[in-house]
């Protein structure tokens, strides 16, 4: 492949590496968002891991608040307080698989 001056072959690479870096650059935010958001579960799990956190969406709080429930190692209480839905990045429900 021959860009008829000298150089243009190493030109022509250093310039798609820099395309390849911004697609990469660009794609990350969108990789990672969900990441930061979170779902709304209909009910309280029987079993959570420890100093993990749930939102729980039962009718237990008033409205425009959630539950929030933080679990806890062995033989200790869960951690449970209302937090209003503003405060919160929520993500939608699972897509249905086919």
């Amino acid at each position: 492949m021959s860009t008829g001056e000298p150089g243009g072959l190493s030109r022509l690479t250093a310039r798609l590496r820099e395309t390849a870096c911004l697609v990469v650059l660009l794609a990350i935010p969108f990789a990672a968002q969900p990441s930061f958001a979170q779902k709304l579960h209909p009910y309280e799990p029987p079993t959570l891991d420890p100093y993990s956190t749930i939102y729980v969406d039962d009718g237990s709080c008033s409205a425009g608040k959630v539950l929030k429930v933080q679990g806890a190692p062995r033989n200790q209480r869960r951690k449970k307080s209302c937090v209003p839905v503003s405060d919160l990045r929520i993500v939608g429900p699972p897509a249905a698989t086919r």
